[in-house]
């Protein structure tokens, strides 16, 4: 023994617990003791697990090795056995608990006994002995048999007598046919088959009798010592010896292996075999004992017999001894395994000699069976034995010897058979007699009536059956025969053993049965079986059953019909998933529980108690195994689930990427030209979709590829993860037991091998699927200069170039060659693997791309055209007006006569311009461009401009020469007046020399303005005739005269204009009162007077009269104007009694502003000398003076100030109308006082800025919270008016009351006094409102709660503004007054009709009709509980009137008629009625193939209603048949398109994209693979929507994206139908839609409480102009819908909505409308998009 390490090798027994554990550990967890009876024991048998009844995974060994992970203490010894092959197998967990005995130390334990153990000697003591086992190869004929019994009556000597004779006589007959050897005997049964088909092939070779050694035995049956050849030296009353053993009398010599029961073995073949190997790798031997052959003589055997020698006649065998074959248990290895002949190449052990193990060669040549069989090897140690001869030391060797027994006694029994038939067809048939003629005529015809027979081979073949059923007939009587005298002779027939026959119980038999203790079996039956009460029997089927649904579903969506995105292909699959975990957490769980509840609900008390609360009884009861297997049945049926589904997925995902897993990674592109062309396609449809998008980030797929692999392994590991959250049933049966926890199924897990494989296989598929993908995407990449070109920037380059038309032809012929080249080469779509590309998307954007750059360029160049030819034309009408302008005077004339010259020059200049464009424009004639209206117009008025301008320039010259003489008259006439009237001037003027006397100022300066007057006159007149005599050619009259008078006159008119001035000024000032002086006034004007009189003194120096009176005035100025600065001191605005006084006290002379004091009068008080000081004190004053005349202005713009109180309602109580120029007011007023108190002049107004500016803040902070109060009390005053709402919110009632006692004392002040700047200031108002406010808002948020609660009870009422939803609260007393409310909350029911009682017994709709209501109803409790009531038997009454209208439909009620029909019911229930029953005739047309005909039938239904209509109807019949004749003219519609396209099959399209009704027990609702609950919302008599193909294709998309929970979103132009078809859709399937008009104001709490609404009812919406909505509040109204659509998605019943947690109703669904392009429209957000399929209406 060598030792590796030094450590000491841990024991066995070392798991084993301490003393101080419990004494019989392993019964802590286990219930009392049971003894089984024998009967339960045999009956669980064939219930225990078997080794052959696993299946051996193909790569069991690398799994195997994989959980292989070595030993925790490594073995010090050498040994040639592997240590594994001494383990027994042993059926326990790998984790022991505590408490139980550890598994290493039960194989021990097991191992060591094993060990102990004989398999001889265990043999023995079953009785059985070893040498017994094998057939000897020398066996003698002799049968000792024992004499006969000698007490035989005659009649049995005489049966014995022929039996033997008939024996004798057939023996010798046959003893030339018996021929067989012991290789036939071996076919019987070849190795591997079950003992019954070996007993049925022994008993089939039964008349083969045959030694073992192969010997044919011509003597008969019995040689010369037998009882046939020796009877007569027997006596018949000889007595029989002791019966012995039954080989002592023949020998055995059939093969034991044929009779192995392979169930014993408790490994298969390949793990005995693959215990060969150690844990290194290296081949050694599994050890074992083996039945080997060894050579004996006869007397060694006899020894070894336990000294019992062979039983013979009486006479010893004196030959010598012969060497025999003897078999004994010997130790050996097992080295190999034959699985052709199923037998073990074993040696002997302690040999010496190594183990040899046999190559793949050796184990070929062991195939032959009689090699096999001897046992013999070439070296003498070596054997091929079969399994039962083998027993290995793993093995138990007590199951090994009853597999050895069991055999070997059905070895005996075969035999015996043979034997048995054997004696039998020995017998002769010479006297026994025939079978009746006529019973085998019988036979006979019987036979010939049963069937048809070939009439050449009829009578061969009758004849042959006559013959072998007379042969079976004889045989019966001989077999009788035989029986009867071997059973009267049972002591002479000791060796035969007569077969049983199972006895026929006939109509009128009784059989008699042994006494059997069936009471006592049964009841340890019951005791020991939980199958034996019918309950629990029915409730195990019932759980079967539905576990077998279980097994049948499958959590993904493999029948895949069509490509879809990549997102689409997750929703769908994850859909899916959610929908078998419902089922399986929901509908499986619970339907398992109802059926075993209801099955063990009676049982009561006992094994079966469901009610049970006791865990240590549960624990001991029956009822505790069948929840185990329960359990186990349905984690069984879990397991296939998953892996079933796994398989199949993987199986989708794989077959469409078989041509791509060849590929390397960063290939090309096969086909550098063409892109049109895959060799990738797919043997099955692709799976998904993907576009092709070329864009300004670059050429790119629409779904990134690294998204493929993580998404569908994620849908993978979902189908996984959905099944692993499931729980156990025994929870929710026992939920009387207390359960710590929730116990789960077991589930496939994620990381199982198979399960890691399929994760593997889809990987390494999706990832070799996107090889091609990228090389595709690369060919792409030339397009992109192509796609990134901006048409702006090229059309700007071409503008830059100035291209001639030559070259803008080239430049267009370039890019239509580019478009067709990229017409033919990019394809539409193309299939790579798995994927759908959508080209088309790039195709037709880079075609675009080309045609809008070459129509750019057309447009350019057209738009080019364009402008020159207006520019043409503008100048020719430019030309066209002047030339049509009549002259005024002879200098228009001139002017056109100018004109007229150079328009030669001009028309010549546009001609050439005009040639150039109609050269342009041919170009554009040459690729057919389509000039517009205006254009065409623009190009032909152009070129028809010069012919027309000569025509107008003849016809003006004509004119204009008429024109010229009239005006040459006219001018002569003019001239002699004007001169006349410069003579009469000349003389006015000279006349003004005289006039010198001051004292007529005034008078003279009256004329000098008239004349002055006239002189301008002149003057323009001279300068106007000059230029007409210019025009006429004629010599120009010189008018010096009119400028020589006017400078002449201009110094007498300063001189008298001033003189007089000055004259009326001096009075004025010197007399008037002071305070009237204007000190401004003054300054200038004496300013001015004295420059104009110095001028005059310079002038009039030759004057002397007129000098004087420059003089004069001159002087007077002078004198004056040191005056002017005390007027401007004493005449300041500002002055008041403290600047007098100041001045007074200055000056020392007393000034006070007197009405009388004149300016006069100051020059005489001497104020001259002081003008410094009081141009001083003026200076302060003015400054004040300004500050406060603001005060002042202020203070006066606020006295007529008043608010507007009026009397509210019939409150009692007043309300203030807002004024925004109040508030106007004051925000100026406020800014203006906090300029003023910064002034340095403020001191002596300080505190009254302060004052003022503190109440007008007063004012502004008083009307704020006035208004703010106001509006809240406005709100809540008709609210807490009523008597409900105070009854219901007691604390918000008293805070309100104390509010309004306040509030109605204020305002009755405000009424009192309403003037604003009285009444606000006052501090004690402002903290009474700021009190109210408080108030308010508490009340507020009270009542806010409280609507909430409401409305989360009866979701309706979200959709009803708090004003709307108080007013119904506040009429909780009367039901009846909800009634004008009922509207607002549903669709189409105008008024309940309210019995006496109150009962309500109906609905009814806007225009009168009626819906009785199914149930009685009572309208009791809150409003809001029994609306709820309302709406749920709303809803039920329509489902029973639709059940009763198709119940009572012409097609199951054939008494009506249709047309009948149609009046007797409500019209919602009509048009469903009648939808269902078209799908069903239209299913049934389709089926049949006979859609024309039922289409014939469908005109005739029509015109029976067209017929009806015409007739005198009731207003509603009239209406439920105008929309019924709506929906039956689209079915009309449709059917004739089914025609049209040919549909011949159910799930055709054109057919299956309709609205299909059907009934089955409820409404459902088809379109495509969507599936939808009819509402059953009543909508009343409404008219339906005309179906357009627009109208049907939104239907289909709308559908389609409520299949996925996504929402809708129809857009287009005003009038196009959107919001009126999703209202219409909801009219199809009786849903409630609300329409919702977006704007600009809402937010997203608005928005959050109608999502609110939707979710908990069920309802649609239709937000219309969705977009109208700021950008901001988008945003979270993307995350409010997307919560609501998850939801969805999961099935939640309950989910949480902005951190509350309300009811979610399945049916809801958000649409949107939108008019794109529109201004004040906002773009969605990308969140937002994803969430609604778009619908494009025109």
């Amino acid at each position: 023994m060598q030792s590796s390490h030094n450590n000491r090798q841990r024991g066995f027994y070392s798991d084993i617990l301490s003393k101080e554990g419990a004494p019989d550990p392993s019964k802590i967890a286990q219930g009392p003791d049971v003894v089984h009876s024998t009967l339960w024991n045999v009956t669980k048998e064939k219930y225990r697990p078997k080794a052959s009844s696993f299946k051996i995974p193909e790569d069991f060994d690398d799994q195997l090795e994989k959980q292989h992970y070595g030993p925790s203490t490594k073995v010090d010894q050498n040994t040639d056995y592997p240590l594994s092959s001494w383990e027994p197998k042993v059926q326990m967990p790998y984790y022991t608990p505590p408490g139980q005995t550890p598994r290493k130390v039960a194989i021990e334990r097991l191992r060591r006994q094993f060990e102990s153990l004989n398999i001889a000697s265990l043999l023995l003591d079953a009785g059985v002995e070893t040498d017994q086992l094998m057939p000897k190869e020398e066996i003698s004929t002799k049968i000792n048999i024992p004499p006969p019994v000698h007490s035989l009556s005659r009649e049995s000597k005489d049966d014995l007598s022929r039996l033997q004779d008939s024996l004798i006589k057939k023996l010798s007959s046959q003893s030339q046919k018996t021929t067989s050897s012991h290789e036939d005997i071996g076919k019987v049964k070849s190795p591997g088959t079950s003992r019954a088909s070996s007993v049925a092939s022994v008993k089939e070779a039964g008349m083969k009798v045959v030694c073992p050694n192969g010997e044919r035995k011509n003597k008969g049956l019995f040689d010369g010592n037998s009882l046939l050849t020796n009877r007569k030296s027997a006596p018949v009353n000889q007595a029989p010896p002791a019966a012995g053993p039954l080989h002592q009398f023949f020998p055995i010599y059939l093969p034991l292996e044929i009779f192995d029961n392979e169930e014993y073995d408790c490994h298969t073949p390949e793990e005995w075999v693959q215990r060969l190997y150690d844990e290194d790798g290296s081949a050694k031997a599994v050890p074992g004992k083996a039945l080997l052959k060894t050579l004996v003589t006869r007397e060694t055997q006899s020894q070894m017999s336990n000294g019992t020698a062979a039983v013979s006649n009486g006479t010893a065998d004196k030959s010598p001894s012969p060497v025999l074959p003897s078999y004994q248990w010997a130790d050996v290895g097992v080295l190999a395994y034959s699985p052709r002949t199923k037998r073990y190449l074993v040696q002997r052990a302690n040999t010496g000699i190594s183990w040899r193990h046999p190559q793949v060669k050796d184990l070929a040549q062991a195939t032959d069976f009689t090699a096999a069989n001897t046992g013999d090897c070439k070296d003498g140690n070596r054997y091929w034995v079969p399994r039962v001869r083998l027993l290995f030391a793993a093995e138990d060797p007590h199951r090994f010897t009853k597999r050895v027994v069991e055999a070997h006694k059905l070895r005996l029994d075969s035999e015996a058979v043979i034997r048995y038939h054997m004696y039998v067809d020995c017998m002769h048939t010479t006297s026994v007699p025939d079978i009746d003629k006529e019973l085998l005529d019988n036979i006979t015809s019987h036979a010939l009536g049963a069937c048809q027979l070939d009439g050449s081979k009829l009578n061969w073949l009758v004849q042959r059956l006559q013959k072998q059923i007379s042969l079976d007939y004889q045989r019966a009587h001989n077999r009788i025969t035989f029986d009867k005298v071997s059973q009267s002779l049972p002591g002479y027939f000791s060796y035969v053993n007569i077969p049983e026959v199972p006895e026929i119980c006939r109509s009128a038999a009784r059989v008699d049965l042994p006494k059997y203790p069936f009471h006592k079996q049964f009841d340890s039956f019951i005791f020991n079986s939980f199958l034996t009460r019918p309950e629990a029997i029915i409730a195990l089927g019932d759980v079967r059953a539905e576990c077998n649904k279980v097994s049948s579903k499958d959590l993904f969506q493999t029948a895949i019909t069509k490509s879809m995105r990549l997102e689409e292909f997750e929703q769908t699959q994850n859909q899916s998933c959610m929908q078998v975990q419902s089922y399986l957490k929901d509908t499986w769980l619970t339907t398992l529980n109802t059926r075993v509840t209801s099955s063990l609900r009676d049982v009561g008390k006992g094994w079966f108690n469901i009610e049970e609360n006791k865990w240590e009884v549960y624990e001991i009861s029956k009822l505790r195994k069948f929840m185990e297997l329960v359990k186990f049945a349905m984690q069984d049926s879990l397991r296939y689930l998953v892996e079933n589904s796994l398989v199949e997925f993987t199986h989708i995902i794989t077959e469409t990427t078989v041509a791509v897993m060849d590929l390397k990674e960063g290939m090309e592109w096969p086909d550098k030209e063409c892109l049109a062309v895959s060799p990738y396609q797919p043997a099955k449809n692709p799976l998904f979709v993907i576009d092709l998008i070329l864009d300004q980030e670059g050429i790119r797929y629409s779904t990134p590829l690294e998204n493929f692999e993580t998404t569908i392994v994620s849908v993978f590991d979902r189908g996984i993860f959905v099944t692993q959250s499931i729980p156990q049933l025994e929870k929710r049966v026992l939920n009387k037991l207390f359960w710590a926890g929730s116990p789960m199924l077991e589930s496939v897990g994620a990381n199982e091998p198979h399960v890691v494989v399929l994760r593997e296989k889809i990987r390494l598929s999706i990832q070799q699927a996107l090889i091609p993908l990228r090389a595709y995407l690369k060919r792409y990449e030339k397009f992109r200069p192509l796609a990134e070109l901006n048409v702006a920037d090229y059309l700007k380059s071409i503008m830059d170039k100035d291209m001639s038309a030559h070259d803008v032809k080239r430049e267009i012929e370039m890019h239509q060659a580019e478009k067709e080249h990229l017409e033919a080469d990019i394809p539409n779509s193309l299939i790579i693997g798995p994927f759908w590309i959508n080209c088309d998307t790039v195709r037709n954007f880079l075609v675009k791309k080309r045609r809008e750059l070459a129509k750019a360029v057309l447009e350019l160049l057209a738009k080019k055209l364009r402008t020159q030819t207006e520019e043409i034309c503008d100048d020719f009408k430019m030309v066209s007006r002047k030339l049509f302008d009549r002259p005024n005077a002879i200098e228009d004339a001139a002017d056109i006569r100018e004109y007229i010259k150079s328009l030669p020059d001009t028309i010549a200049l546009n001609q050439q311009k005009i040639d150039k464009v109609m050269s342009d424009y041919e170009l554009l004639e040459d690729f057919y461009y389509n000039l517009s209206t205006d254009d065409f117009n623009a190009k032909w008025t152009c070129f028809a401009w010069p012919a027309k301008i000569d025509e107008l320039i003849e016809r003006t010259n004509e004119n204009l020469t008429q024109d010229e003489e009239r005006f040459s008259k006219i001018l002569a006439a003019d001239q002699a007046n004007f001169e006349d009237k410069m003579d009469s001037l000349q003389m006015t003027v000279a006349g003004f020399s005289g006039h010198t006397d001051i004292n007529k100022a005034l008078e003279i300066s009256l004329d000098v303005k008239r004349i002055s007057n006239q002189l301008k006159e002149c003057q323009t007149l001279a300068q106007l005739y000059n230029q007409r005599e210019r025009l006429f050619g004629v010599p120009v009259t010189q008018y010096d005269k009119v400028n020589k008078l006017i400078r002449e006159f201009e110094p007498y008119k300063n001189l008298w204009t001033t003189t007089a001035d000055w004259q009326k000024w001096y009075e004025s000032w010197m007399n008037e009162p002071l305070n009237k002086i204007d000190p401004e006034f003054v300054e200038q004007s004496i300013s001015t007077s004295y420059k104009t009189m110095h001028k005059c003194i310079k002038v009039f120096k030759e004057l002397p009269g007129c000098l004087a009176v420059a003089q004069e005035i001159k002087h007077q100025l002078e004198e004056f104007k040191p005056k002017v600065p005390l007027i401007q001191g004493l005449r300041n605005p500002g002055m008041r009694n403290r600047h007098w006084e100041s001045l007074s006290e200055d000056i020392g002379i007393v000034v006070k502003p007197k009405a009388a004091l004149t300016f006069s009068k100051c020059l005489d008080m001497n104020l001259m000398t002081h003008v410094d000081q009081i141009a001083k004190i003026a200076e302060v004053a003015g400054k004040e003076f300004a500050i406060e005349t603001a005060l002042e202005k202020m203070e006066k713009d606020w006295a007529p100030v008043n608010l507007e109180v009026l009397a509210y309602k019939e409150t009692g109580t007043y309300i203030m109308k807002a004024a925004e120029e109040i508030s106007q007011l004051l925000d100026d007023h406020i800014v203006m006082t906090q300029a003023m108190s910064f002034s340095p002049y403020k001191k002596p107004f300080e505190n009254r800025i302060m004052n003022w500016e503190s109440k007008l803040r007063m004012t502004q902070d008083v009307m704020e919270e006035w208004a703010t109060c106001q509006r809240a009390w406005l709100y809540l005053e008709p609210i807490f008016s009523s008597e409900d709402i105070n009854r219901q919110l007691p604390v918000e009632s008293k805070r309100y009351q104390t509010m309004d006692r306040m509030w109605r004392k204020m305002m009755a002040s405000a009424a009192n006094n309403p003037n604003v700047i009285t009444l606000c200031p006052d501090a004690r108002l402002l903290e009474n409102f700021r009190e109210c406010n408080k108030l308010l808002e508490q009340v507020q948020k009270g009542l806010s709660e409280y609507l909430e609660t409401k409305r989360a009870s009866f979701p309706r009422f979200y959709f009803l503004s708090d004003d709307e939803l108080l007013e119904i609260l506040s009429q909780t007393k009367d039901p009846t007054a909800v009634q004008p409310h009922l509207r607002k909350c549903f669709e189409a029911i105008a008024k309940l009709t309210f019995q006496n009682d109150l009962k309500i017994s109906s609905m009814h709709s806007m225009d009168g009709e009626s819906v009785p209501f199914s149930e009685t109803l009572y309208p009791t409790g809150n409003v809001e509980d029994w609306l709820l009531e309302v709406e749920r038997v709303m809803r039920q009454s329509l489902l029973e009137s639709v059940r009763l209208s198709v119940e009572d439909y012409p097609v199951n009620n054939p008494q009506n008629t249709r047309t009948e029909w149609v009046l007797n019911w409500p019209g919602q229930v009509v048009i469903a009625g009648c939808q269902v029953f078209w799908t069903t005739e239209v299913t049934a047309a389709i089926e049949v193939n006979d859609i024309p005909g039922y289409y014939d039938k469908l005109l005739g239904q029509l015109g029976d209603l067209v017929t009806l209509v015409r007739g005198n109807l009731t207003s509603i019949a009239r209406a439920v048949l105008s929309a019924l004749i709506v929906v039956e003219v689209h079915a009309r519609d449709v059917t004739a398109n089914l025609i049209e396209v040919g549909v011949k099959n159910l799930n055709d399209f054109e057919w299956i994209q309709q609205l299909r009704y059907y009934w089955d027990e409820e409404l459902l609702i088809r379109v495509v693979n969507s599936e939808f609950k009819y509402g059953y919302e009543y909508l009343g008599n409404s008219g339906r929507l005309v179906i357009t193909p627009l109208t049907d294709r939104c239907y289909l998309t709308l559908c389609g994206a409520l299949h996925l929970k996504f929402g809708g979103a129809p857009a287009g132009p005003a009038g196009t139908g959107k919001t009126e078809t999703t209202k219409d859709l909801a009219k199809a399937l009786a849903y409630q839609c609300v329409v919702f008009n977006c704007s600009d104001q809402l937010d997203f709490m608005a928005m959050g409480k109608f999502f609110k609404g939707l979710a908990s009812a069920g309802a649609w919406a239709c937000f219309d102009e969705f977009n109208r909505i700021d950008i901001e509040v988008l945003s979270v109204v993307a995350q409010q819908i997307t919560t609501i659509q998850k939801a969805q998605q999961q099935k939640l019943e309950r989910f949480m909505f902005e951190g509350v947690e309300i009811v979610l109703k399945g049916s809801c669904a958000v649409f949107i409308t939108m008019n794109p392009g529109y201004a004040g429209r906002t773009e969605l957000p990308d969140n937002l998009k994803a969430l609604f399929r778009p619908v494009a209406m025109m």
